[in-house]
């Protein structure tokens, strides 16, 4: 397993100090979100794409994953409204691009939701539509789309690992994967072992946090109703070894490096005790 955190988590600082931190704790990379002030899409021109790789390599650290700032924004590939999905597939092959340049692996894609009013199965087809000519811009360039599973509060579309499973089959193509957000299954009083059990190497990625098991908070590690270690457990006897990025976006606001300390205490003395 890898290691990461998303600099969603410290937007309120510069994406330098997102990477200062990764290194200060000890992780192997850092997810790079799409929105102001580190990686939003209007702003990645040549010189600030030059600038980001400097940081990489300045802080010996991977993108393991560029993340569109997407989720309740006016990008939407659930949208049925034609200038929308115009706009959205213009947005989402700009951020694949920027992967490209990046030299990182990794997209993600959310099934937004599509509004109450939109029938589910033309929604559906829709997304998968839309998946399919992202997938086939992103292939030549080697970037993978990956599906991210939302809470049913966020949104009805892909919110479980048959979800994904079933997308993934009718989508058709060979860089598309899903990854695990912790949250969705704890909601949704879904086993974390269907993720990997159904999915199996079309799941590289997880968002680690803790979750009340009514809504889609993503908490510290050490206050939720997820036991940490054994979940860590359950990942080491499926043999993941993907990449695991601690996503804390409703505790960390105030002070992301206070809880990035607290999550990556409990991580390594978890590896430890665990030997990963």
């Amino acid at each position: 397993m890898k290691f990461g955190l998303i600099s969603l988590d410290f937007k309120r600082f510069s994406l330098e100090y997102c990477f200062k931190m990764a290194r200060r704790y000890g992780l192997d990379g850092v997810e790079l979100w799409g929105g102001r002030p580190h990686g939003y899409f209007t702003d990645m021109t040549q010189e600030r794409l030059q600038e980001i790789d400097a940081l990489k390599k300045k802080y010996k650290l991977e993108i393991p994953m560029y993340t569109p700032n997407a989720l309740n924004g006016p990008y939407n590939l659930c949208s049925l409204e034609e200038r929308t999905i115009r706009e959205t597939l213009e947005f989402f092959q700009r951020s694949i691009d920027i992967a490209y340049d990046l030299e990182c692996p990794r997209m993600l894609v959310v099934a937004d939701h599509p509004g109450y009013e939109a029938p589910k199965a033309l929604v559906c087809r829709r997304f998968i539509e839309n998946m399919q000519y992202l997938c086939d811009y992103g292939a030549p360039k080697g970037v993978s789309l990956v599906i991210e599973p939302l809470t049913p509060m966020e949104s009805p579309v892909i919110t479980t690992a048959d979800d994904c499973v079933d997308a993934i089959k009718r989508i058709g193509r060979d860089n598309v994967e899903a990854m695990m957000d912790v949250a969705p299954p704890t909601v949704a009083n879904e086993p974390f072992s269907v993720y990997f059990d159904k999915l199996k190497d079309r799941m590289n990625y997880i968002h680690i946090c803790n979750n009340d098991g009514m809504t889609d908070a993503h908490k510290r590690l050490d206050q939720g109703i997820i036991p940490i270690k054994d979940m860590f457990t359950v990942f080491t006897n499926w043999k993941y070894n993907g990449y695991v990025t601690c996503e804390l976006y409703s505790e960390n606001y105030r002070d992301p490096e206070l809880y990035l300390a607290n999550t990556m205490r409990m991580v390594h003395e978890i590896r430890n005790e665990l030997g990963i």
